[in-house]
Formats: C-alpha cells, sequence, structure tokens
C-alpha cells in the first residue's frame, strides 16, 4: 500500500508545469498534471476522491487561474490541502481566504527545497464555507 500523496498541478507555463511534475513525482507524489482551467477541471472531477493537494497558478491564460478553479474545487472538497503560486503578490481576496482554509502561498521562481515540504501532510483545518464568499465580493462587503 502506497503513503504517496496525490498532486493536481494547475499551471500554464509548460516548461514549469514539467519541472514541478519531475520535482513531486522524484519526491515520492503521484502527479496529475493540468495546463488549462478545462483540463484542471476534467483530471479534478475524475479523481476527485484521489487528490489531496491543489498546487494551483493564481494567474492563468483564460482567467482560469485561482480566482475562478478554487472555490469550484472547495466546493466539492473543502478538505482539500491547497498551495497557490506566483510571481506576484496575492490579491486581498485569496490572501483571505487561504488563511480561512489554512492554505499556503509560494512565490515563484521556487525550487524543490522550497516545494517539497509544503506538500508534506498538514494537521487538517476544515475550510470556513465563508471564506468562498470574500472572491464572490472583493470589496469584502
Amino acid at each position: 500500500m502506497s503513503t504517496s500523496r496525490t498532486v493536481l498541478i494547475v499551471d500554464d507555463e509548460d516548461q514549469l508545469l514539467r519541472l514541478m511534475t519531475r520535482i513531486l513525482e522524484r519526491g515520492g507524489k503521484r502527479v496529475l498534471a493540468a495546463a488549462t482551467g478545462d483540463d484542471a477541471r476534467r483530471l479534478f472531477r475524475a479523481h476527485r476522491a484521489e487528490i489531496e493537494i491543489v498546487l494551483l497558478d493564481v494567474m492563468m491564460a483564460g482567467g482560469a487561474g485561482a480566482e475562478t478553479l478554487l472555490p469550484e474545487f472547495l466546493a466539492e472538497r473543502p478538505d482539500l490541502d491547497v498551495i497557490l503560486t506566483s510571481g506576484d503578490a496575492l490579491p486581498e481576496a485569496l490572501e483571505i481566504l487561504l488563511e480561512r482554509i489554512g492554505g499556503r502561498f509560494l512565490r515563484k521562481p521556487f525550487g524543490p527545497r522550497s516545494l517539497l515540504p509544503l506538500l508534506e501532510p498538514v494537521e487538517s483545518k476544515r475550510p470556513d464555507p465563508a471564506g468562498l464568499s470574500s472572491l464572490a465580493d472583493p470589496g469584502g462587503g
């Protein structure tokens, strides 16, 4: 029986997606990789029970980044372990949501020594379903 964690990586930068996949597979993780929002949705639906961690790019081509995909994934799996990645600072609404669900942020560029420790199991934190509303109302009102 394997103790490997299944990770869904969503990033539209092909070279980075391949690199993260190699790093995680070498680290003993089972990786599902998606370069588009549509691919991410398909993989998530097909493997929702197995996916333990979502490593999600904040900004993706076509607008299918974290602000779009994360609420969809959490609606189906509120127990997901979430790591958002970006070369820029997080939008305030995503910062608030990450805090509420116990998620983490990893600034690009990063290396294996930064990435792998974040994928180790953390204490289970049940997301606050109200956290999803912060994305619908970025003004916080």
